[in-house]
């Protein structure tokens, strides 16, 4: 009898060292990844590179996440629409891109004047109901958004070849930017023109326009716009931060086994970490080599230019929220949350007596 239970024992662990082992073993998953940048910029490209090492690392290889810039497979723009389609598994993108297609999209991409701060709009992603209603702009597609891969900072006001000392002086200006912040510079008078980034330097060298905005200090040295433009604006009331969108597709999300669907979130959450604490002194760094550049004058938006925009801004936003139901259903969900939020760090924040701004203005 005792032989027998022994053989018996012997037997199932047998079988499961095969099924852990080599008889029934987990098949590698492999999916292709599109940024809808280029490989090699700073903030926008590097998490997503971060984001697909550490999965690979956390799931033991068993989910490989190919990646690829911008252009590689489809076009910057239709990253959105691959995914959609299958010909993506994932995409790393900007959800302001979609704004043809989803009025509210600029909403999740932050791009709009008085936008929430950055720990704001985490805070409302996660635990205000943000990425559910993410999710809720995109139903009826065959995509899942998963929380952000990365975080911009807040982004330049404006590059340009000629001061910008009051709003008066957008009369005219052609001036590159897309979205929300786009129509509203159409009501101070701009022209405005919509271009990919990749676009934007030599459409300044060769005066096609005037001037531009398009990301972070860091980002902004890296396509060099210092070097065609001597006055640089700042800060970036019309982009206080952004959140970078992670799409995938619905049917490859749903065949992930609850373990690994588990472990992605985490990679998620992580590299996020890292590209908000490499931002940081990224953009430090990039904002004093501006300062210290003997070419380029750094200046302050002033508390009247300020309070303009937001105005200007409220404005275009009730314009949108009063044609489109969604859209204003999406924002009062991030105002409430702020009203939540604002008036407790309000009351504890702290003074920073050590913040050395006399070279600004110089």
């Amino acid at each position: 009898m005792r032989k027998g239970i022994g053989i018996f024992i012997i037997g199932l662990c047998m079988v499961f060292s095969s099924l852990a082992g080599g008889g029934v073993q987990a098949k590698t998953i492999v999916w292709r990844g599109q940024s809808s940048y280029p490989s090699g910029l700073p903030q926008l490209y590097a998490p997503a590179e971060y984001f697909v090492k550490l999965v690979k690392k956390l799931t033991d290889g068993k989910l490989i996440i190919k990646l690829y810039p911008g252009g590689a497979i489809v076009p910057p723009k239709q990253v959105f629409d691959a995914v959609h389609s299958g010909i993506l598994d994932m995409g790393f993108t900007w959800a302001g891109w979609w704004q043809g297609k989803f009025p509210a999209a600029p909403l999740f991409g932050n791009s709009y004047p008085n936008g929430m701060q950055m720990y704001e709009m985490l805070g409302w992603i996660y635990n205000g109901g943000g990425l559910k209603l993410w999710n809720e702009m995109y139903k009826g597609y065959n995509i899942v958004v998963l929380p952000p891969y990365g975080m911009l900072g807040i982004e330049d006001f404006s590059w340009s070849k000629k001061p910008i000392r009051s709003l008066k002086d957008f009369k005219g200006l052609k001036f590159r930017t897309v979205g929300i912040w786009g129509k509203c510079l159409e009501k101070l008078g701009a022209q405005v023109v919509s271009l990919a980034g990749g676009e934007v330097y030599p459409a300044l060298e060769r005066g096609v326009i005037d001037a531009c905005e398009f990301a972070t200090p860091a980002i902004d040295k890296k396509l060099g716009f210092q070097e065609i433009c001597h006055y640089l604006t700042v800060p970036g009331i019309h982009e206080p931060c952004a959140p970078l969108e992670t799409l995938v597709n619905k049917r490859s999300w749903q065949k992930l086994p609850p373990s690994l669907k588990e472990k992605v979130k985490v990679a998620l959450m992580t590299s996020c970490f890292w590209a908000i604490n490499n931002a940081l002194k990224q953009d430090a760094e990039a904002m004093e080599y501006f300062l210290h550049d003997p070419k380029l004058k750094v200046s302050k938006l002033t508390p009247q230019m300020i309070e303009k925009i937001k105005e200007v801004g409220n404005e275009v936003m009730s314009e949108i929220a009063k044609k489109n139901r969604f859209f204003a259903k999406v924002w009062k969900s991030q105002i409430d949350y702020r009203k939540k939020v604002e008036p407790y760090e309000a009351l504890v924040r702290l003074p920073f007596p050590y913040a050395n701004l006399k070279q600004i203005n110089k």
